[in-house]
């Protein structure tokens, strides 16, 4: 967290290393262990989890930029 006021980006690049990341790790899995209609549903499933996360994460580094003024 940082001191200055406004958006804090340096929170917001750490969520979104680590959603990319974790999200990356479980398609690379997926494609191991499924094929065909069963991974397409899988992968969609996982992008939708991971951006659903990433917009939670743009929503922390909004609230703190809130929380400081």
């Amino acid at each position: 967290m940082s001191n200055e006021p406004g958006f804090d980006t340096g929170r917001f690049g750490r969520i979104l290393a680590l959603v990319g990341f974790v999200t990356t790790v479980f398609l690379f899995l997926t494609a191991q262990r499924l094929s065909g209609d069963a991974f397409q549903i899988g992968a969609v499933a996982i992008g939708m989890v991971g951006l659903v996360t990433a917009i939670i994460g743009f929503l922390v580094a909004a609230g703190s930029a809130v929380d400081a003024t």
